[in-house]
């Protein structure tokens, strides 16, 4: 963590306990003094959580003025474009209206004391885009399809329009796909993961039923997209637009090969048209020139070891 004392929002379940550990993390009780706060501790630091809704200004406006940040990761956002298309209205109040809460509630801040943010957007922004357009550039024209492409559109002109009407220090972040150990079973790499972690553990089936795995994505190892995060914080123009990309084209079906490959027991895969999603893009492959050549980042992991962590990670469940 850089040193740097971290508070995390969310909006963990009411009726659900909070996890006993988040990685290397343990829970340890709540913060002295900020009942409301849980304190997650490892040996090498702490981080402070906080259930706070974006969506609704009050909180989060108290939360800015009492913490008093000197730096935002503004991740916040309903993340699925599968759950987009089922609940578009929730994915636009937490995406567009938490934007807008929490910009305006570092603008309220003095002028000298307001943090360095950093605003994530997504390679969804962009949809189909014909051929010759590939690796896209960060000027390439937007076509989002789904009801999340839209909202991440809507949140990045937020930003800009903050930067240059109120002079906000927010950078941009449009990030492509990426995974790694801890990535939420909703997405394909970790849920293909966990399935065959469940097949070697002999309770679930050696079958993986999927949809369509012709998309092509561009997928970094998630700890290379935090590195590529702190630069940019660091090192990044306010209002610009910055793509956290491998370049590299990966379909859905050639890391799910990947992960078959390392399965300790056979696994077959059955194609299911029913999963398939209402629209979804074919190829989505950034060019990340300019992220390298402002800030100096390199990415560390290769997919293939990303994908295998994956694995290993799915297998502790079942030990």
């Amino acid at each position: 963590m850089a040193g740097h004392p971290v508070v995390g929002l969310d909006l963990y379940p009411a009726d659900r306990n909070l996890p006993a550990t988040v990685g290397p993390f343990t829970l340890t009780g709540p913060a002295d003094g900020w009942p409301e706060a849980m304190v997650y501790t490892a040996d090498f630091g702490r981080f402070f959580y906080l259930s706070c809704p974006l969506e609704e200004m009050g909180p989060i406006a108290r939360l800015v003025d009492m913490l008093r940040p000197v730096m935002v990761y503004h991740l916040a956002a309903q993340s699925s474009a599968a759950v987009s298309f089922r609940d578009p209205g929730g994915t636009f109040a937490a995406n567009v209206q938490g934007t807008l809460n929490l910009l305006e509630a570092v603008r309220a801040m003095p002028d000298v004391e307001r943090p360095a943010m950093l605003s994530v957007g997504s390679c969804e922004e962009y949809g189909p885009q014909p051929e010759s357009a590939y690796p896209l550039r960060e000027d390439t024209a937007l076509n989002p399809l789904s009801p999340y492409g839209v909202s991440k559109v809507a949140q990045t002109l937020l930003c800009r329009q903050y930067v240059l009407c109120h002079a906000l220090p927010v950078v941009i972040a449009r990030s492509f796909s990426h995974t790694g150990p801890g990535h939420d079973t909703r997405f394909a790499f970790p849920h293909f993961a966990r399935q065959i972690a469940a097949a070697e553990a002999g309770v679930g089936p050696a079958e993986i039923v999927t949809g369509d795995l012709s998309p092509v994505r561009d997928f970094l190892d998630v700890r290379d997209v935090v590195a590529a995060y702190r630069l940019l914080l660091k090192e990044g123009r306010p209002g610009e637009i910055y793509h956290v990309s491998s370049g590299n084209p990966l379909t859905i079906g050639q890391g799910l090969e990947i992960l078959v490959g390392g399965a300790k027991t056979p696994i077959t895969v059955r194609r299911d048209p029913d999963l398939n999603r209402p629209s979804d893009t074919p190829v989505m492959v950034g060019d990340n020139t300019k992220l390298r050549r402002d800030t100096g980042w390199e990415p560390d992991w290769e997919i293939n070891d990303t994908l295998m962590g994956l694995l290993h990670e799915a297998r502790k469940e079942f030990q």
